[in-house]
């Protein structure tokens, strides 16, 4: 092109400009063309291999992962040195389940920017996908309810912030699907966690009712801000199916979950993510419907090490258990539940609680030692819990 170089130079940013636009825009066939007049213009191979690096993101939205791949090889040829053409390659790899090659991707893309965080967090979910098992416990004002929006959700988050509940998302990482359980306080901040590690929530699932797991209109005293606290409904509303024990389903039919919408769980039952199974204990006591979610070491990615691990609500805590002195509590029904946990839960299984009160986990033999798992007969319970 006999085009003069400051011209030149002002039609590729020009070009490179439109494309990015309209690949904002949801238009990918659109950037296409703007990408190729801009690659007439391109001086060099430092510029054709980053618009090669785009071309290969807008055949990836497209779902042509052929030309995908190819653009990323011609980026990766031009500027073997630089990490977003080995970065392009895996992306596809990834989006077509080639997991094994997204890691050598990734890990090729890290050797040229160690730094780069985005990089690190791919190489993560690469490894785990190739393992198989997906697991977060997210906790407020670290990742999740960070940045409010306006003043009510601010003091929603600051409440989140205190209260200190646990939510977990739980799942197949091959599949890239995932169950959240206890969902509550930052439904937004939660489905951008999921969508971050490239994953889809397709369940909502509730270890007991109370507001701060599963949202609504708070109790007293809490209720002096008249404020309804993001949860569950808002998932179900978006079309998510929600699984409760029984007894406790009632209590969400009252803050406006869908009976059609609920799948209403006894002891025993199994919920499959993908190919990882989800087992209910049912676990009374602190709530009627309260239950413990088993997720058993021998499913994809041998959870807990291989020993499994237990999302446990307000059921067990490090050294403790949910408080007792709620109005449909039972002491007697916990301490039944307790002996029940200790017996039928392996020693070496990991328990992630409900709130972050004394530590973020501990694992089943500790709490036969230090905590409420340890044997005890109901007259020593009565006497520690203070009468019946």
């Amino acid at each position: 092109s006999t085009m003069e170089p400051q011209n030149r130079k002002a039609e590729f940013e020009d070009a490179k400009a439109k494309a990015a636009e309209f690949l904002a825009k949801g238009d990918p066939q659109a950037a296409i063309d703007q990408y190729g007049d801009a690659m007439i213009c391109a001086f060099d191979d430092t510029q054709r291999g980053a618009i090669h690096s785009n071309l290969s993101l807008c055949y990836l939205r497209l779902k042509d992962y052929a030309m995908a791949l190819t653009h990323a090889d011609v980026a990766m040829a031009l500027r073997p040195g630089w990490e977003k053409g080995y970065f392009r390659h895996g992306e596809v790899a990834f989006e077509q389940r080639d997991y094994a090659t997204a890691l050598k991707d990734y890990e090729e893309a890290v050797k040229c920017a160690p730094n780069d965080a985005a990089l690190n967090h791919r190489v993560k979910l690469a490894k785990e996908a190739t393992e198989g098992f997906y697991f977060r416990q997210l906790l407020p004002g670290r990742d999740i309810c960070v940045d409010a929006k306006n003043p009510v959700e601010a003091q929603i988050f600051g409440a989140a912030v205190q209260m200190q509940n646990f939510i977990y998302l739980v799942g197949d990482a091959r599949t890239r699907q995932c169950a959240v359980i206890d969902a509550c306080w930052d439904v937004d901040g939660i489905i951008a966690v999921a969508k971050k590690d490239k994953m889809s929530i397709t369940r909502a699932v509730a270890t007991h009712y109370h507001f701060d797991h599963v949202g609504g209109k708070p109790p007293p005293p809490f209720d002096a801000l008249g404020i309804e606290v993001p949860g569950i409904k808002q998932l179900e509303a978006s079309g998510l199916p929600v699984h409760v024990q029984e007894e406790d389903a009632k209590k969400l039919r009252d803050i406006g979950v869908k009976e059609t919408s609920m799948t209403l769980h006894r002891d025993g039952d199994v919920l499959r993510v993908g190919d990882v199974r989800l087992r209910f204990v049912h676990t009374p006591g602190h709530s009627p419907g309260s239950m413990i979610v088993v997720v058993d070491g021998d499913n994809p990615g041998s959870p807990g090490g291989g020993a499994g691990i237990v999302v446990s609500g307000d059921t067990i805590f490090p050294g403790s258990c949910g408080r007792l002195d709620l109005p449909d509590a039972d002491k007697e029904r916990m301490f039944h539940s307790l002996a029940k946990c200790a017996s039928a839960l392996r020693d070496e299984m990991t328990v992630y609680p409900g709130h972050n009160y004394n530590g973020a986990s501990s694992t089943i033999a500790k709490e036969k030692r230090d905590g409420l798992l340890r044997p005890f007969t109901k007259t020593q319970w009565e006497a520690m819990m203070g009468g019946k």
